[in-house]
């Protein structure tokens, strides 16, 4: 029954879409367009109007697709602004109308440069000019109807947006409360909730499509394009009533964070049941990341902090302060959304937003790691959450402190670090890495992550992780270690990222385990032989984080990292070499063949030998030197007193050690902490939208070929 009917309303969508590409259909037709309406189901639209169909109508019948947006629109303002609840009968029409302004705004917006038919028809409220006068026989087409009978000037873009905005929360229709204020469901707020009930998500889901895709022309334009004009669309939404803002946030919060993948915990339920949840948890996640990421008047107007610290070569910048130094609060952006994200505020509200992203993100691992294969329901929209969570972190300071404190923030680092270390094979995870490494950028910034580090490592990963007992910063450095040695080469962008996050957690940790240590003083080796430190212009800033993490540890941790200070004493010929070159007494230096130079990728060139020098003489070498100076001796007559035959027995007779007054005052604790800059901001927006394009794939929202914002590289599977 089901069938046929779909495949009736398929080839009636079918066949009048077949005639408004032969003829202008009057507007007053309403025979034609209601019936339209009534027959244009989303399979039947996604099924039959191809991005073809539409751009052909577009050149022939502009008139024809002007009707039919105003037609859609109406439909959706009518019912936004219906007295009370939506009565049944007219949920479908709705939501036909969302289905056929789906198919055809995207298609709009790829050829705007061309046609203006978006600012014609939607923001100025006219009608496009007809087609071409010649038919296909050569005739001339008489125009039908070049002055409809309704032609007074109608926008569409503001009353569609608001009717969207409305139509979220209509009684019996998205919502069940009638009063203003009802939202979603439970949660967060504390407001009662507007029911559960897959009647609700399919209609919440379809809704929220629709507000994405009126954001999407951001798709259609270059990065340099999106950094001088604005998104009309999104400057509309970004700039609501802080009630309205509030609520929308607070609703798809909730939604996504009552969501619950695994069911009743029975294996293969997921498998049994389609879950109507999952559209609308992976629709609310993509709205609130394109719109919380929104600058409104120009994109740029993120990088106000741009310059005021040190760049590295990912354009990340960071400001080096003390330790002490309280998250500072951005500037208010002008962007409601944003503005309703820093006003949530409650340990209550706090703990479902922390508890929901802790139990969510966790989820890919544990599907990968059931006793029973498959078992387990798998969510899809993890790098969403990792985004919504960079946007609660980085925007509102109470909830990052308030989850520093009383959260265990380990249960958000062990997912990313798995994404980090699974991924780092997959061409098209390197987003996924990025944005993982960005979290850990801004989260070593705080003192409270550093100290929760030290929370003993136990769970059991699906990954090959070499084994060690020891704390999460030893599974951080593993992981950096890895993805640095044995990760693709688009990642040595991040090594700026990744060194930082390495030196700012350093001072705090009380013990490494030898597998960590190990691997932190092979990268310092990677840095510090002369062929790669003159080979590219980055590795000497690298080269000073990897000192910055042995100097942390020997001056503020000596007593628990014996395996630390084994592993450094062990590197005295690398030290030897890089004090001659501070003294100058280093063998000339010039690479040697180009390869030297491509080494690092960035070859520049012949370093000269006064740089290095001058740079070397700059180089914190003096607590390692101290402990050299100090500790060989005694450990070398160790050594010889006593018959020594296991690394074990050295740690442990460093143990008894100690370097109390032998060296250098300690210096303040300073790290780096994360700053906005353009360069992040519009790494995100592209981001986001890689993300939103390639999650919406069945049924297909986006043309791949019209995109400009990206480039979209096929690998094979």
């Amino acid at each position: 029954e089901m069938g046929g009917e779909a495949s009736r309303l398929g080839g009636a969508v079918a066949s009048s879409f077949q005639r408004l590409g032969k003829e202008d259909v009057p507007a007053s037709d309403d025979a034609f367009w209601s019936g339209l309406i009534v027959a244009s189901s989303k399979d039947a639209v996604f099924g039959n109007v191809t991005p073809e169909l539409v751009r052909a109508l577009l050149k022939e019948h502009p008139q024809n697709v002007a009707t039919l947006a105003r037609k859609a629109v109406a439909k959706l303002v009518k019912a936004s602004t219906v007295k009370g609840a939506l009565k049944h009968g007219s949920h479908q029409p709705v939501l036909n109308s969302a289905a056929l302004l789906s198919r055809l705004l995207p298609v709009l917006f790829e050829g705007e440069k061309e046609h203006h038919f978006v600012e014609t028809v939607f923001w100025k409220g006219d009608l496009p000019s007809a087609a071409a006068p010649a038919s296909s026989d050569g005739k001339q087409n008489a125009v039908s109807e070049v002055v409809p009978a309704d032609s007074a000037k109608e926008p569409l873009a503001a009353p569609l947006m608001d009717a969207i905005l409305a139509l979220l929360f209509k009684q019996e229709f998205t919502c069940a409360g009638a009063s203003d204020t009802a939202v979603w469901e439970g949660g967060m707020g504390g407001g009662a909730g507007g029911g559960k009930g897959s009647a609700y998500d399919a209609a919440r889901a379809e809704m929220l499509k629709l507000l994405l895709v009126t954001c999407s022309e951001t798709l259609y334009v270059t990065p340099d394009e999106y950094k001088a004009a604005e998104n009309r669309w999104l400057t509309h939404y970004t700039s609501r009533s802080p009630e309205l803002s509030t609520r929308v946030l607070v609703s798809l919060c909730n939604s996504i964070f009552s969501y619950d993948p695994v069911g009743y915990g029975i294996p293969y339920s997921s498998s049994l049941l389609s879950d109507p949840r999952e559209g609308v948890v992976d629709a609310a996640l993509q709205t609130l990341i394109v719109v919380l990421d929104y600058s409104p008047g120009s994109p740029a107007a993120a990088s106000d902090a741009a310059g005021a610290g040190k760049s590295g070569p990912a354009g990340i910048v960071t400001e080096r302060v003390l330790d002490s130094t309280p998250a500072a609060q951005h500037a208010a952006s002008g962007n409601s959304f944003r503005g309703a994200l820093r006003g949530l505020s409650g340990d209550r509200d706090f703990d479902v937003l922390f508890d929901g992203f802790c139990r969510l993100l966790n989820n890919p691992h544990q599907a990968n790691n059931t006793l029973l294969p498959s078992s387990m329901k798998q969510i899809s929209c993890f790098q969403e959450l990792l985004i919504l969570f960079w946007k609660l972190i980085d925007e509102n300071k109470d909830f990052l402190g308030y989850i520093l404190r009383v959260g265990d923030i380990n249960e958000v680092v062990v997912p990313m670090l798995y994404f980090m270390y699974e991924g780092r094979k997959d061409p098209s995870k390197i987003g996924l890495i990025h944005i993982c490494t960005f979290i850990l950028l801004l989260l070593s910034g705080e003192r409270n992550f550093c100290v929760n580090l030290n929370a003993a490592f136990a769970k059991r990963l699906p990954v090959d992780l070499p084994p060690f007992t020891g704390n999460h910063a030893d599974l951080l450095y593993i992981v950096i270690h890895k993805l640095m040695t044995d990760g693709p080469n688009k990642l040595d962008t991040l090594y700026d990222c990744f060194l930082t996050t390495m030196s700012n957690v350093s001072p705090y940790i009380k013990t490494f385990c030898m597998p960590a240590a190990m691997r932190a003083t092979n990268l310092f080796e990677m840095f510090a032989t002369k062929k790669r430190l003159l080979a590219s212009e980055h590795y000497p800033r690298y080269l000073v984080f990897t000192l910055e993490v042995f100097n942390n540890v020997i001056q503020y941790q000596y007593e628990g990292n014996p395996h630390f200070i084994y592993q450094i004493l062990r590197r005295k010929k690398v030290f030897a070499e890089l004090s001659a070159l501070a003294e100058g007494k280093a063998p000339p230096a010039t690479p040697e063949t180009p390869t030297a130079a491509s080494e690092g990728g960035e070859g520049k060139g012949k370093v000269t030998e006064e740089w290095l020098k001058t740079w070397a003489e700059s180089l914190p070498l003096q607590p390692c030197l101290r402990i050299m100076q100090h500790l060989l001796p005694q450990l070398e007559q160790f050594c010889i007193s006593s018959t020594v035959n296991d690394e074990a027995i050295v740690v442990d007779f460093l143990r008894t050690t100690t370097m109390v007054g032998l060296l250098p005052v300690p210096h303040p604790i300073l790290i780096r902490k994360y700053q906005q800059n353009e360069y992040t901001s519009l790494w995100f927006t592209t981001y986001i939208w890689g993300v939103v394009y390639l999650r919406n794939q069945t049924p297909a929202y986006f043309d791949a070929p019209s995109i400009k914002l990206f480039t979209i590289s096929y690998v094979d599977a």
